[in-house]
């Protein structure tokens, strides 16, 4: 009988300390989940999570990276899965919400991201890391020079013959994805591939697609001569980057949102733009090149 209640304790201990989220770390701390897409830029934010808490306090931070959309993200948060992510405002736009209000404006695209997403989720959706990963429609620069193309309505009369490289949750996306698309431009693209973004690249670096769905902090723009053309009918929403982390860990480890905190603001989207270009052109690491940047801002002793 002692034994049975012995083990019943031991197990209803358990359940509590789960309960809090994370799981015991080899110092004696917590072990948080973050969840990445498979972008680049959160993979470096997770980097820059993982260091700063490892560094600073007793816990670990576990990255799970190459998530493919933030429905699934989300959905992981609020199956206590995820503990931290970083995500994006205007996602709050991509049909989750019913009575959410449209807006071009970055901060009123922001607060209904951390009103909306926080009562639904329980989550804090911190204020902006400090850059923008916007989508934009980018040309291969020959085709800008030679048809004299400066807004995306601007191609209304090529589209038909033109090969659109995307990634695959922009083709499935319909407020800010290609339905959405075609209904406030009035066409479509002829030819509309969906892929992983580095492919979108290899695309048009071998000549096989003529407009991709860039994304603005991506250097290979530059590399490969694209043009981001104007959103003349500004269509595409805001998409600053911000960290979000479940409420419960946050009341139950301040030390956390400290943190969390110390990176609002910190990474301008030049300075993203250029950690990117290291990982995915030079081919350093996320977390050796997030680490030199929080050295560098002061942010790591």
């Amino acid at each position: 009988m002692k034994k049975n209640l012995l083990l019943a304790f031991v197990t209803m201990a358990m359940m509590l300390l789960a309960a809090c989220g994370g799981s015991g770390s080899s110092d004696g701390g917590e072990v948080f989940e973050f969840g990445a897409q498979s972008y680049t830029d959160p993979k470096i934010a997770a980097q820059m999570v993982k260091i700063l808490v490892e560094e600073n306090t007793d816990h670990e931070v576990n990255i799970t990276e190459d998530i493919q959309a933030s429905p699934q993200i989300l959905a992981s948060i609020d199956r206590a899965e995820f503990d931290f992510a970083m995500l994006y405002s205007g996602e709050v736009y991509n049909n989750h919400f019913d009575d959410v209000v449209y807006s071009t404006n970055s901060e009123e695209t922001i607060e209904n991201a951390q009103n909306y997403f926080g009562e639904a989720y329980n989550i804090t959706w911190f204020d902006s890391i400090g850059f923008k990963n916007e989508y934009a429609i980018a040309i291969q620069g020959q085709l800008q020079d030679s048809e004299g193309i400066e807004t995306i309505s601007d191609l209304t009369g090529l589209a038909d013959d033109l090969r659109l490289g995307t990634d695959t949750t922009w083709v499935e996306r319909d407020n800010d994805g290609y339905r959405g698309f075609q209904d406030a431009y009035g066409f479509a693209f002829g030819n509309v591939r969906g892929m992983e973004v580095s492919l979108m690249y290899e695309g048009i670096k071998n000549d096989e697609l003529d407009v991709v769905t860039a994304y603005t902090v991506d250097p290979q723009i530059a590399e490969y001569d694209l043009r981001i053309l104007e959103d003349d009918q500004e269509f595409f929403p805001p998409y600053d980057a911000s960290l979000v982390a479940r409420n419960e860990i946050l009341d139950n480890y301040p030390e956390v949102k400290d943190i969390f905190d110390s990176l609002v603001g910190t990474v301008s989207t030049e300075a993203m733009s250029q950690l990117i270009l290291e990982v995915d052109i030079n081919g350093r690491s996320a977390e050796e090149v997030a680490r030199e940047f929080l050295e560098n801002e002061g942010l790591l002793n």
